[in-house]
């Protein structure tokens, strides 16, 4: 009995797929129809990671803003998104059909080979689109007031500032990938951190006056009770697709590592200080005023730290999977509780002018960047790696 309730499911799923090819036909020939009246392009939205529904989603309204088609009508396909709050801003801006069935016959079908199609890419390194354009989303004022009660449920008083923190766990792919195994997923543990780690910075920020308030929409653990009322745990205790957005667009700045969260605080234009980036450099923050700072590749074989220039002219470099840091014989290592501090503190202390920039600083970023060349895709990056981070590795820079 089992057996056959597998074989109707699998011909219903073969039948749904027929289905939705022949769906695709009947739009892509509808739109050959209208074309000489109205050219419409299909924008596939990569909707189920929230880092990729904010930066490809917005980058492309930015180059929308850089040179505008008129003569094309852009629509939007999305399946069910990672947060609901970012997809319903950006239709603000863009005419998006939200519906898995549709997303699927745009994905499953010759549209994505004819002229109507166009993708939404995202390479990390739109370094000048993301300065030279203006933000694209907004809230309205009914989200404002619903923002500000929830500043007011987790106990921030009014006019009161704060940070967002976070740390990537593999708790979230865990649950959405429940009905898979681990390893269709684990090969990015590599680009993990612990949470305890950034709990200095946090309660420096507090020491200064500020809230710090730790974010995630699915976390392995709880903070640990700090008795520090300014330090929030909102992931465990607040957290909803709204706050997810609202909180990274009105904070001071945002601590955080590679988790894609750190896409939402970067189009609204909100400063980021990002730790914990991965060996292959793949990316770097994407505005000007960013900060950011590495995990450091130590080798079982030579015993020690290899040099920034030794990761960028091996392998390492390239290395996007776990087991390849493994069969390397290299270990990832994250940043320590007094580095993370270190590059809070360092935000901080720009945003309020006060930090003063030595001479020698200037010096070591320099020698940092230019370790990057004209093929890299950090290559030409505003943002800059940690002062204090530099001082302390001078010798990863030879």
């Amino acid at each position: 009995m089992a057996s056959i309730r597998k074989i109707i499911g699998t011909l219903n799923w073969k039948l749904y797929f027929v289905a939705l090819k022949l769906f695709g036909f009947v739009i892509l020939l509808f739109l050959y129809i209208i074309k000489p009246f109205k050219f419409v392009k299909l924008l596939i939205i990569v909707h189920a990671r929230i880092g990729h529904l904010a930066a490809n989603t917005d980058l492309f309204l930015r180059r929308l803003q850089l040179k505008r088609k008129k003569d094309v009508f852009y629509l939007g396909l999305s399946g069910k998104p990672a947060n609901q709050q970012l997809l319903t801003m950006f239709k603000r801006k863009l005419p998006i059909i939200q519906n898995d069935h549709v997303h699927r016959i745009a994905n499953n079908s010759l549209l994505k080979k004819s002229p109507f199609y166009e993708s939404l890419p995202f390479g990390s390194n739109e370094f000048y689109e993301f300065n030279n354009t203006k933000t694209n989303l907004y809230f309205t004022s009914s989200e404002e007031k619903k923002g500000k009660k929830l500043l007011k449920k987790m106990g921030i008083k009014d006019n009161s500032w704060f940070i967002c923190f976070h740390s990537r766990d593999p708790a979230y792919l865990d649950k959405v990938h429940s009905y898979l195994s681990r390893e269709h997923w684990s090969y990015h543990d590599y680009r993990d951190s612990d949470i305890n780690n950034y709990l200095k910075a946090a309660e420096y920020i507090t020491s200064q006056g500020g809230y710090a308030i730790r974010m995630g929409k699915t976390v392995n653990k709880k903070l640990p009770d700090s008795n520090n009322p300014r330090i929030i745990d909102y992931a465990t205790k607040y957290r909803t697709d709204f706050g997810d957005i609202y909180l990274h667009a009105k904070c001071k700045f945002s601590l955080g590592d590679t988790a894609g969260i750190w896409s939402i605080p970067t189009i609204f234009h909100v400063p980021v200080a990002e730790v914990n980036f991965t060996a292959p450099f793949e990316h770097t923050p994407l505005r000007k005023g960013d900060l950011f700072i590495l995990k450091k590749v130590w080798s079982i074989k030579d015993n020690r730290f290899l040099t920034f220039r030794e990761i960028m002219e091996s392998k390492v470099c390239k290395f996007q999977r776990s087991q390849e840091f493994a069969e390397a014989g290299v270990v990832l290592i994250e940043n320590t509780a007094e580095e993370i501090l270190d590059l809070a503190k360092e935000m901080n202390d720009r945003l309020d002018e006060k930090f003063k920039t030595a001479k020698e600083d200037e010096e070591l970023q320099n020698k940092f960047r230019s370790l990057y060349k004209p093929h890299h895709l950090c290559y030409g990056t505003p943002a800059r790696i940690g002062a204090k981070f530099l001082r302390k590795n001078r010798e990863l820079l030879k």
